[in-house]
């Protein structure tokens, strides 16, 4: 039996993910079954159970990696950017704003999913935190930092929530304000 090549297995995964984030993102995910995801995919019941064992590990999937997660880590980047990138995969016209508040949505009220998707927020969250940490002496530190971070994603995740409701946003100034928080302009007080 001829081995099946690393492109094939990955393109098969995409293949998935794509079916299944566009069918979440139109009906949601409890209207979204997966045989739904079998027949937009094209692929079988047993391949898409290969790949993703459960719904669960499917709808986690679909979000990763929107974060900016490049393997172990995120890329080279300051505090603002890295919430004006999040901002973007959330923003006006992406479907990925249903996707996020979706999961959230979920999450409150699935245990199993709030357990994969807890964890990967926290991480992000952490980053955060290192990111305004970063250039600030050790003394500087302190609870602020993580408040702000906390403050900061929450804002992002809400901002999903209005473009997912179809709330007009002004992208622009969301992202000014958000940058503001983290990054004020050197003629004001320093954070913390």
């Amino acid at each position: 039996m001829p081995r099946v090549s690393t492109e094939h297995l990955a393109a098969r995964r995409r293949q998935i993910l794509d079916a299944a984030a566009t069918l979440f993102a139109e009906r949601g995910f409890a209207r979204t079954s997966m045989s739904d995801v079998v027949q937009a995919s094209g692929l079988s019941m047993g391949a898409i159970y290969r790949y993703f064992p459960s719904k669960v590990e499917l709808v986690v999937a679909t979000g990763e990696g929107h974060g900016g997660e490049v393997g172990d880590g995120f890329p080279v980047e300051r505090a603002a950017e890295l919430l004006a990138r999040l901002a973007d995969e959330v923003g006006p016209g992406r479907s990925h704003a249903r996707l996020s508040i979706q999961i959230w949505g979920e999450a409150a009220v699935e245990p199993q999913l709030a357990a994969r998707v807890v964890p990967i927020h926290q991480r992000l969250q952490d980053h955060l935190v290192e990111l305004l940490r970063d250039g600030v002496e050790p003394d500087e530190h302190g609870p602020e930092d993580e408040a702000l971070a906390q403050v900061a994603l929450s804002a992002v995740i809400g901002l999903a929530a209005l473009v997912a409701a179809g709330v007009p946003v002004d992208q622009p100034r969301f992202v000014a304000a958000l940058a503001g928080l983290v990054d004020p302009p050197p003629d004001e007080a320093p954070r913390g």
